[in-house]
């Protein structure tokens, strides 16, 4: 039986993942801020989830260590959401800290006593930045933009470092934005999804976003989830892109939700006045390469994704309603 470490076991893509490897017989163990967000039925089945701060090295170490994984995927990360203009005052150092230090902490700690463990860091399709590439690929120069991408994108290159110069099994994964019903509310996908479930049962909704012609590459979190394993199955370890390889609106994303629910879009959802668009080439990647070296295909569609989302924000609040 494998033995698996997944940080920010709590988060979307670490509870897929989660369940994904539970699945395939691995003995999952997690870490995580806080083990009481997990939900009741992973938790009931995974080895130990570790309540820890990641910022904390010597504790990270020991917890490694002790599990001596097969497999580590770091998904935990100091995150940002598009929508929300305060993370331009958030300091650097949660990101720092987070998304860099405690990669490097990890990749020292197998570097030293388990070499033969395999490693995943959960990059981002934002570390292209303001990229003049479409679409991008794996040999696409970074240009981070933000702290987050700054983090992201030297994590990424501590990856590469780590294979290069100590041999370590250590594989990257350019995740491009990937949902589910888990995403957070700070996310505008699921702010889109949970309102079209409101107002399909009668809640009075006013949803007011900043671009709604923004273009994303939206794949599903579950196939996502399914990439990362497929990376560390591979004979040597690599970066790769990991995307739907097609963009869509915000609009468009927000007409399916409506009309999932018979509903019109146009009259819940609206863009906010005078907000100034940087005029840039959108994000999407190109994931050739995953689907050649890892016959990885992505198996849930856009439609299907959205109307996912909404279908379960509409179960979640009508059992809500009925409780209280």
């Amino acid at each position: 039986m494998k033995k698996a470490l997944i940080t920010g076991i709590a988060g979307q893509d670490g509870s897929y993942l989660a369940e994904f490897l539970l699945d395939k017989d691995y003995e999952v163990y997690g870490v995580e801020k806080s083990c009481s967000i997990l939900p009741v039925q992973i938790k009931s089945r995974i080895k130990y989830c570790y309540d820890i701060d990641i910022t904390k090295p010597a504790l990270l170490k020991k917890i490694i260590r002790e599990i001596t994984p097969d497999e580590i995927y770091h998904l935990a990360a100091y995150h940002f959401s598009s929508q929300n203009e305060g993370n331009k005052n958030k300091s650097f150092k949660q990101f720092y800290l987070i998304n860099l230090l405690a990669t490097n902490e990890i990749l020292e700690t197998i570097k030293v006593y388990l070499h033969g463990c395999r490693f995943f860091y959960a990059s981002s399709g934002q570390i292209f930045g303001k990229t003049d590439c479409f679409p991008q690929n794996e040999h696409t120069p970074f240009r981070p933009d933000s702290l987050y991408t700054i983090t992201k994108a030297a994590g990424t290159n501590l990856c590469q470092f780590y294979r290069e110069h100590h041999g370590i099994y250590a594989s990257v994964g350019i995740l491009y934005n990937h949902e589910s019903f888990r995403r957070p509310l700070s996310f505008v996908t699921a702010q889109i999804a949970i309102s079209a479930a409101k107002a399909f049962l009668g809640v009075p909704v006013k949803l007011v976003l900043r671009d709604l012609d923004a273009k994303v590459d939206w794949g599903a979190a579950q196939d996502y989830v399914r990439a990362m394993w497929l990376t560390l199955q591979q004979p040597r370890s690599d970066d790769y892109i990991v995307s739907s390889g097609v963009s869509h609106s915000v609009r468009e994303f927000a007409k399916i939700a409506f009309n999932t629910v018979g509903l019109n879009s146009n009259d819940f959802v609206s863009q906010e006045l005078n907000v100034k668009m940087n005029e840039k080439i959108p994000f999407v990647g190109d994931p050739s390469k995953i689907k050649n070296k890892c016959n990885w295909n992505s198996i849930i569609s856009f439609d299907c994704l959205v109307k996912e989302m909404v279908d379960s924000y509409v179960d979640l609040l009508r059992s809500e309603l009925t409780t209280f």
